[in-house]
């Protein structure tokens, strides 16, 4: 079920189905990806109750192995709860079902926010553990923003300096920091090519930066993303595609690593909640 936002010239679309903003529109233009399945079908999905891939597809969970086919965990495919409407946002809730728990052996509340204003908008992520168990899991972003034209007529620019060293995920979407890119973010600016992404995405890890704008050459248009709170940017268009569009995903984990130990509570920048916490991290957007 979609849902209408609006305030201004600002017009906001968000999906029950996955618990998405889909759509965030201004003055008739769209910043959001539009979703058009020749390229990608996601706009802005959710990752929970972990990022990218599980090495073979399995994972254990306090010495038991369970199975999960796909990308990302399962909340970017589930329907949520819409458990508050106003002008402007938009609250989603998802908890556990059968579905979850033959995976996630976990109690849990998922609220997502999104919130619009005219210039630009928010998306919150709170994690409550209502198991007796301590919680753990990874969550993170992937939203997609629309282009122009050519991904190559766009820069990034970082609000400090770095000086970071890339990594790529394999066939598999495994990792291991031996998988360096050939290229890295040096300085405040990183000038994107569509050959960069022939691998797939491409992982920084503890950036000094917690702001990136993504902008137009000629005319510094675009969008300045803040991704505080999270200790990992991804970076992704895709493969051989020449799409318009780029995801700048933050994580709170990492795709599973080709030597890893299987276990859940080892995954890099895992989460581990105790019974009746919250966890809350999100990501904004502003209009440049």
């Amino acid at each position: 079920m979609q849902k209408t936002l609006k305030i201004g010239n600002v017009i906001g679309t968000v999906d029950t189905y996955g618990g998405e903003l889909i759509s965030y529109v201004v003055n008739g233009k769209e910043i959001m990806w539009y979703g058009d399945p020749e390229h990608w079908s996601g706009h802005a999905p959710v990752l929970f109750p972990f990022v990218s891939a599980l090495k073979e597809n399995k994972v254990s969970f306090s010495g038991n192995e369970r199975s999960f086919t796909g990308k990302h965990g399962f909340a970017r495919k589930s329907e949520f709860e819409l458990v508050e409407i106003t002008d402007v946002k938009a609250v989603f809730k998802l908890c556990q079902n059968v579905s979850t728990l033959a995976f996630f052996p976990y109690n849990f509340d998922l609220f997502v926010t999104h919130e619009i204003t005219e210039e630009g908008f928010t998306t919150e992520y709170k994690v409550v553990n209502t198991d007796t168990s301590a919680m753990p899991f990874c969550i993170g972003g992937h939203p997609g923003f629309a282009l122009d034209n050519s991904l190559e007529d766009y820069k990034l620019i970082f609000e400090k300096a770095e000086d970071s060293a890339l990594t790529y995920t394999d066939a598999n979407s495994l990792s291991d920091p031996s998988y360096l890119c050939d290229f890295r973010f040096e300085g405040t600016e990183y000038l994107p090519k569509y050959s960069d992404f022939d691998r797939d995405a491409f992982l920084a890890e503890n950036l000094n930066s917690k702001k990136v704008k993504l902008v137009r050459k000629d005319d510094g248009h675009g969008i300045e993303f803040d991704f505080t709170g999270f200790p990992v940017l991804a970076v992704w268009t895709p493969p051989k595609k020449n799409s318009p569009f780029l995801c700048l995903e933050p994580w709170h984990g990492m795709p599973a690593y080709v030597n890893e130990t299987g276990k859940f509570e080892d995954k890099p920048y895992v989460i581990t909640l105790e019974p009746g916490k919250t966890y809350t991290v999100g990501y904004s957007v502003k209009l440049i």
